[in-house]
Parts: structure tokens; C-alpha cells; sequence
């Protein structure tokens, strides 16, 4: 049995590079689900020789150039209404119904109600059905809330969102299992995903070197799934450090860091920072980010995985180490490549 794989991602740059760099092995049942906040959802600007384009009609350009015609969940609640204009998720699902791209919208309990309605209008006319995403209290109380969901359910793609709290849900043991086994409708969903992260927000609490953090999120999935639902669970995590939106600028002098995910955990390699008492150069960090994941021993570079052939020519001064948009892709891409790997 195949699991489908859905990395949670915000259509950074670096995440695009990321997705446009997998293997064909790696897009095999994976469907991306996208953040979309304000911004990475602008037009694109008039230049000399082209005209503007309008924000929806770039990100689909973009997305089919990125993924193609594979389906994609796409969640645009991050994004404020504009009373008076045509929804946002409206124009973006006509733009990626042009592109013929298989874009899936994906919404919240909590969305607003012009958001719901745009997201049962994207489904009736393309078909696709929709992504619902939940968190722990809202899948115990299904039963109570479930009548006033407007899309059947086996047009429903379920998530069960965890965020950061996957080490304090998994403490609850047989009571995590009951309330999986108990799932309402549980078999009737099209399909039952689990998803969270184990990485803290910008690395806090850790100092300058390399540190290891065990993939709880993967730990808790495998165990679900040892314990025979009666539904196929399938797993989704964030592909990027931050369940929370990212901050609109960093400021000068950040720490150099750099995630890298081996079978069982992260390795992280933090960094200095660049400006001040103690600074280090960006690209000097970077080359010995990249030689420190090389000889890491747990390592596990994977053939395929341009991500890997990269930082193997990085550490090996084959070429530049480039910037930190371009180690989120790296890091985005070997993650994407070796979950994608582990879940059978």
C-alpha cells in the first residue's frame, strides 16, 4: 500500500525550486498543499517589453510550470477578502482551470463564509472535490459540527493538522488511538491524513553547531498506522520550519541556518550570525553547512535528489553555496525526496 505524501508549503522561491527539481520517483502520490499568504500572491509587474499580470493568473503560470497537471491542494485563507471583487480563490481556480492544472481548494472550519462559498464553488465546477483541514479538537467533535459542512463527504480530502503539539498529542497514547480507530465517518472520507511538525519556530532554544531532532511527526504516523484503522491514514508534514506565516522581512545579520532531514531525524546546522561580535561570513557558513551534512554519517544521499548532488558541490567548492532561499529549496527538495522514500 502506497501512502500519499502531502508536504505542507508556502510558495516561497526557494519551495518552487524545490517542487521543479523533484524526481519522477518523488511526485509519484505526493500532493502538495499550498499556504498562500499575501505575500507570495502579488501580480507581477510591468516591465518594458510586457505587460502586468494579474496575481491570480501569475500563481497559475507559476503553478503549472512547477507541478504541472499532478493535483495540488491549494488553501488561500491567509489572504484577506476584497468586498466588491470577485473572490481571490475564484479567480485563481479559472486561471489554473486555463493552465489545466488539478488544483484542489483546501479551507478551515474557521475561513470566512465568502471564502467557504468560493471553495464550494471551485469543487462543483471543477469536480475535484476539496481538502478540509482540522485540528484535535475539531476531530473529536465531528459529530457535532459534520451537518453543517457543505461538501459531501467522500468529496472530502480530511487533514488532522497537529501543528507543533506532536510530541504532547502522541503522550496520549491508547486515547490517540481510540480517537483515530473512532474517527466519525471515518471510512466514508476520501481520504484521512495526519499532519504536524517537530521543528521549534526559527530553531529556538538552540545554539551554534550541528543538533539532531527526532521526526516525531513520522514516529506518531507509523505508529497510527500499526494499530489497524479501519481507513488508509495517510501522512503530510511542513516541509518548512514555521507552522505560522513567515514574518514579512528578516532583519540584517540573521544566524546562517540550515535543516536537513535524514530517515529519522533533522540535523540542524545552526549558525552565527553575520554582522557584530563573533560574525561569520554568509557563504563561509554555508560551505561548512554543506561540508558538515556531507560527512555527516547518517547522511543517506540519495542518487536522485538534485538537492543532494547539490550540497555534495557545494562542500566540495564545485560551485557557489548561493543564499538562504536557495537552502530552503535544498532543504525543501531532500525532504520531499527521502519522505516520499520512507512511506510504503
Amino acid at each position: 500500500m502506497v501512502h500519499k505524501y502531502v508536504p505542507l508549503l508556502r510558495w516561497k522561491q526557494g519551495e518552487k525550486q524545490a517542487l521543479l527539481n523533484l524526481s519522477a520517483a518523488a511526485r509519484i502520490d505526493v500532493v502538495p498543499l499550498i499556504l498562500l499568504g499575501s505575500d507570495n500572491f502579488k501580480d507581477k509587474k510591468q516591465t518594458k517589453n510586457v505587460a502586468s499580470i494579474p496575481a491570480a493568473e501569475h500563481f497559475a503560470h507559476e503553478l503549472a510550470e512547477v507541478w504541472g497537471t499532478s493535483p495540488i491542494y491549494l488553501d488561500a485563507t491567509a489572504i484577506g477578502d476584497t468586498p466588491g471583487q470577485s473572490h481571490r480563490l475564484t479567480d485563481i481556480a479559472a486561471a489554473a482551470r486555463a493552465m489545466s492544472s488539478m488544483l484542489i481548494p483546501a479551507t478551515t472550519l474557521g475561513a470566512s463564509l465568502d471564502y467557504q462559498a468560493a471553495v464550494v464553488a471551485a469543487s462543483q465546477a471543477d469536480g475535484r472535490g476539496v481538502c478540509l483541514r482540522i485540528d484535535l479538537q475539531e476531530m473529536t467533535s465531528l459529530s457535532t459540527w459534520l451537518e453543517n459542512w457543505p461538501v459531501p463527504v467522500p468529496q472530502t480530502d480530511l487533514i488532522v493538522d497537529l501543528g507543533e503539539n506532536v510530541a504532547v498529542v502522541a503522550a496520549l497514547g491508547s486515547t490517540l488511538f481510540r480517537a483515530f480507530s473512532s474517527l466519525h465517518q471515518g471510512t466514508h472520507w476520501r481520504s484521512v491524513t495526519i499532519a504536524g511538525t517537530s521543528m521549534p519556530e526559527n530553531f529556538t532554544g538552540y545554539r551554534a553547531g550541528l543538533h539532531l531532532i527526532p521526526r516525531s511527526e513520522r514516529v506518531l504516523w507509523t505508529k497510527l498506522t500499526a494499530s489497524v484503522l479501519p481507513y488508509k491514514l495517510d501522512f503530510a508534514d511542513y516541509a518548512t520550519v514555521s507552522t505560522g506565516a513567515p514574518p514579512t522581512g528578516i532583519a540584517w545579520g540573521h544566524a546562517i541556518n540550515a535543516k536537513y532531514t535524514l530517515a529519522s531525524e533533522f540535523l540542524i546546522c545552526r549558525g552565527l550570525r553575520t554582522t557584530g561580535l563573533g560574525a561569520v561570513d554568509m557563504e563561509v557558513q554555508l560551505v561548512q553547512h554543506a561540508q558538515n551534512i556531507v560527512s555527516h554519517p547518517a547522511r543517506g544521499a540519495l542518487s536522485t535528489c538534485w538537492a543532494d548532488q547539490a550540497i555534495d558541490d557545494i562542500a566540495a567548492s564545485r560551485r557557489g553555496p548561493g543564499d538562504l532561499a536557495a537552502w530552503l529549496g535544498l532543504g525543501v527538495n531532500r525532504h520531499i525526496e527521502l519522505t516520499r522514500s520512507l512511506l510504503k
